[in-house]
């Protein structure tokens, strides 16, 4: 039975797994992420070494920005050194004479989702993945993943919500992942207080910080507003909220819900669900990616 690996490398970690065609994720090694380009390809050649068995067939690679999926070329990214430009198939198939394949990793979230999660009913929806960022997927199943001209499809995180407002990581300013994402909470907070503290240690303090409080409540309604445009643009059949920050739903979920019924001029029956596989998708996409190319280049 073919077997492959699938890599989801993020901003703080790195998740490798081994799949079988039924979908079995045999092994799940995850890594933290070096800062560099070159220390992330030695983590990658040795995790892939002790996952390889000898019966490998490709690899599937899901990785943040923009991705010539062609190519397997990243054209831009803003979260590694020497990641922008980087012929990530071409470097690695030169050292292990495996097959890759390269894909962005909100689209690999998605693509998880549509295919054993929580996106399986859905002809068409939208994928948010919320971490340190905010990763964007937009699926329809008549044209598959968006992509764009240049490969900047789904970047969804970067419509501008406040105009002139906080400065995001790619010089806009105002960008939707500024204000969405466990690092927005943090921003909020700091804004309010002037205490730098993670996401998870301000959802720690809901029940004895009114600061915190206030701070989960401006990210729920602005998440809430963010989803009225992603209706009013798309019209999709649901939002599937993954990544993360997701893990924290029980706090936020049903607020951004009912801020959404009330903020959305035609709110109709658009599901907002969180994603089945949460900090996973990315590895289960990547392992899908793998035998759906392998599929297509052998058809």
């Amino acid at each position: 039975m073919k077997k492959v690996i699938g890599i989801d490398i993020g901003g703080t970690k790195i998740s490798f797994g081994i799949m079988d065609e039924r979908g079995n994720l045999l092994k799940n090694i995850v890594k933290p992420t070096q800062s560099n380009r070159e220390d992330i390809i030695e983590s990658i050649l040795t995790n892939i070494r002790e996952l390889n068995d000898g019966d490998i067939a490709a690899i599937g690679i899901s990785t943040a920005g923009f991705i010539d999926t062609i190519q397997g070329k990243i054209l831009f990214a803003g979260n590694i050194n020497g990641w922008t430009g980087f012929h990530l198939k071409k470097s690695l198939e030169n050292l292990i004479n495996i097959p890759v394949f390269v894909a962005n990793d909100a689209n690999m979230a998605a693509l998880a989702e549509k295919w054993i999660g929580n996106a399986k009913e859905f002809d068409n929806f939208i994928m948010l993945t919320m971490g340190t960022g905010l990763g964007g997927a937009i699926y329809d199943k008549r044209i598959g993943f968006w992509e764009g001209a240049t490969y900047q499809g789904g970047e969804l995180g970067h419509i501008i919500m406040y105009p002139e407002g906080r400065l995001c990581t790619c010089n806009q300013r105002g960008c939707a992942e500024k204000y969405i994402a466990g690092s927005a909470l943090s921003l909020n907070y700091e804004e309010l207080t002037g205490k730098n503290l993670t996401g998870y240690e301000i959802i720690e303090r809901l029940g004895v910080d009114e600061n915190a409080k206030k701070a989960l409540e401006k990210l729920s309604r602005d998440l809430a507003l963010y989803i009225s445009t992603i209706k009013n643009i798309f019209d999709p059949e649901g939002v599937v909220i993954g990544g993360g920050f997701s893990e924290t739903s029980k706090y936020w979920l049903n607020s951004t819900i009912e801020n959404y019924l009330k903020i959305c001029n035609r709110p109709g029956d658009m599901k907002i669900v969180i994603g089945k596989f949460l900090n996973d998708a990315g590895v289960i996409g990547a392992c899908r990616y793998a035998f759906l190319k392998l599929e297509e280049n052998n058809g």
